[in-house]
């Protein structure tokens, strides 16, 4: 409203030269009737005195317009919007306009650009890591004439989690049109979860403990679910100390998942949810990518779960999800 107010304001004011004009004019016929009272001569004295004030006033407006057309070219020609405002309020206010535009796209555009910087370096990391796998199988295969079912296993698992991530990354821009909510029971998950890797279970000698009651249902999306929980095991098995226990228990409606690991450091753990960032374990096995916590910490929001993990180097992590009171049943 106050906006409103001030365009008429200035729309008035635009206008003042044209009232001024009027009335200047209006005291030169008023002036020359008072001086000669020849009506005949009214006419040709109005236009002798008035030619040279209206010659000059069109040429300013003219010589503002032309300098504003300029400055705009100018502008244009970089890229960029005039430094000073254009003459007239509507221009104004279509300036004002363009301006906020320019401002929301440029920020848009960063945005872009950075989230387009991420995917490249994440996709360089994933390539790598895509190649180890493959690089251990063709070896294999070059020293053996046969190559046992437990290796191969054992990478296909490494591969299809590289995969998995990949393309959950993709999804994640258009998440709220691959959601579909259900119930299900979270200990039969877990279990699905758990055998989906026995072969590193088995390679690492790493018994799972589930503590969760069989009648527990939980109200989410499934697929997004399942994809966070095989991060989490997946990466318990790689930093987990071999012969201990993976636990599974459900504490007041928060899932704890815990491991007797290698642990991380109090310096990295702040970071861990950022996009890219391996940390001191992940330099020293050199097999991470940086993006398997990232991508749980974002579905996890969007899920509405509370995603977080304490750890003590050396001691071992203990991953908390905490579901929302009506997901429980």
């Amino acid at each position: 409203m106050k906006q409103n107010s001030l365009f008429r304001l200035k729309n008035l004011l635009d206008q003042l030269p044209l009232i001024v004009a009027y009335l200047l004019l209006i005291g030169l016929g008023q002036a020359l009737v008072w001086l000669k009272d020849d009506r005949n001569q009214l006419a040709l004295d109005l236009l002798r005195f008035s030619w040279a004030p209206f010659l000059l006033w069109l040429f300013w407006r003219l010589w503002r317009k032309n300098s504003a057309q300029q400055q705009l070219l100018t502008a244009n020609q970089q890229n960029q919007l005039p430094k000073r405002l254009p003459p007239g309020a509507l221009s104004q206010v279509y300036y004002q306009v363009l301006a906020g535009n320019q401002e929301l796209f440029e920020t848009r555009l960063q945005q872009l650009q950075l989230s387009d910087q991420q995917r490249k370096t994440y996709f360089n990391l994933w390539s790598h890591e895509m190649k180890l796998p493959l690089t251990v199988l063709k070896l294999a295969a070059e020293n053996d004439a046969e190559i046992a079912s437990e290796l191969v296993l054992t990478q296909t698992i490494q591969i299809e989690n590289q995969l998995e991530l990949l393309l959950n990354y993709e999804r994640l821009a258009d998440f709220h049109h691959d959601l579909q909510f259900s119930s299900f029971s979270l200990r039969s998950l877990i279990v699905e979860i758990i055998k989906n890797n026995s072969i590193l279970f088995i390679q690492k000698q790493l018994q799972p403990e589930i503590l969760l009651p069989v009648n527990q249902q939980l109200l989410t999306d499934r697929k997004w679910l399942a994809f966070c929980l095989q991060q989490i095991v997946f990466n318990s098995l790689k930093y987990a100390t071999a012969k201990t226990k993976l636990t599974f228990k459900l504490v007041d409606g928060e899932l704890l998942i815990q491991d007797r690991g290698i642990g991380i450091s109090s310096d990295d753990l702040p970071r861990v949810f950022e996009a890219g960032f391996t940390g001191k374990n992940g330099r020293q096995q050199q097999a991470a990518t940086g993006m398997g916590l990232y991508l749980v910490k974002q579905v996890c929001n969007q899920l509405e779960i509370d995603f977080r993990l304490n750890s003590v180097e050396r001691q071992g992590t203990t991953v908390h999800f905490v579901f929302p009171k009506a997901a429980l049943k």
